[in-house]
């Protein structure tokens, strides 16, 4: 009998067990997952080099890199670094493709980088023609999620998001935006970090025809340098908080582990005077 009421026992906890963790996965965060860019095109990595500072348009001063890759929406990315700021004439380089973007900022520089898709590239060459519509359907997802395998310092992101067809025609809205600054927990490390988009209702977000990523403009520290393998938008939802019913039965489940005379003697306890 004593082996049979043990063996009962282990079997009603084993359930509680399994009824508590089914309830709990149930609650845990669900996440969709839609991959903007992997950076693995193009194959063999290209590379840029920059040595002085002005605007887009001064020579030297900002390099492109445009890549014709059927794994980005609209099959075209544009990486841009500007150098704005370089008063000793030092050397930065932008890396795109075989996996991830980096950028190395020479000394004092201070630079941005700007990662274009669709309707914001110009695969013509001629700046006043621009890319593909992409219409995309973003709707699902609420953050844009930034994957660095290293960070040298605090980064600026912004992205911007456009569309040809505003919820509200007679007050278009085109343009919506998102920002925040991130640093690494040890310079140099990895670094994961989601951006908010979903912070604007009135922008249409069924049809999205054109990404902008910004990295770094107006950054804290010159001579900086990061490299970013994956880009990525998530539905990200919160884990819930332990409820009332849960903690019941995870108490509910521990009762058979206590012995019928360390129970009665639990339940019957007097209080300390």
């Amino acid at each position: 009998m004593p082996t049979n009421n043990l063996s009962l026992k282990s079997a009603y906890c084993r359930f509680g067990l399994l009824v508590l963790s089914g309830m709990l996965l149930t609650s845990a965060a669900s996440a969709a997952s839609f991959v903007l860019d992997s950076f693995d095109a193009p194959t063999p990595k290209e590379f840029t080099v920059i040595t002085t500072a002005g605007d887009f348009t001064t020579p030297g001063a900002a390099g492109e890199i445009q890549t014709s890759t059927p794994s980005v929406p609209g099959g075209v990315r544009e990486a841009f670094l500007h150098v704005y700021n370089n008063p000793l004439h030092s050397v930065s380089v932008l890396q795109v493709g075989d996996g991830n973007l980096s950028v190395a900022q020479g000394t004092g520089a201070m630079a941005e980088t700007l990662i274009n898709y669709g309707a914001f590239t110009r695969p013509t060459g001629d700046p006043s023609v621009g890319g593909p519509l992409l219409n995309l359907d973003l709707s699902e997802y609420n953050a844009l999620q930034f994957n660095f395998s290293g960070v040298e310092d605090a980064l600026n992101l912004v992205a911007v998001f456009y569309t040809s067809a505003p919820l509200d025609p007679s007050s278009p809205l085109y343009y919506s935006q998102s920002g925040l600054n991130i640093a690494p927990g040890i310079p140099g490390g990895p670094l994961s970090v989601n951006l908010d988009v979903s912070n604007n209702l009135a922008f249409n977000w069924d049809q999205v025809d054109g990404i902008a990523i910004l990295i770094n403009r107006s950054g804290p520290i010159p001579s900086t340098s990061y490299t970013l393998d994956h880009v990525s938008f998530e539905t990200v939802t919160p884990v819930p908080e332990p409820q009332a019913w849960i903690m019941l039965l995870i108490g509910l489940t521990a009762l058979p582990l206590f012995r019928p005379r360390s129970l009665q003697r639990l339940l019957t306890r007097r209080p300390i005077s």
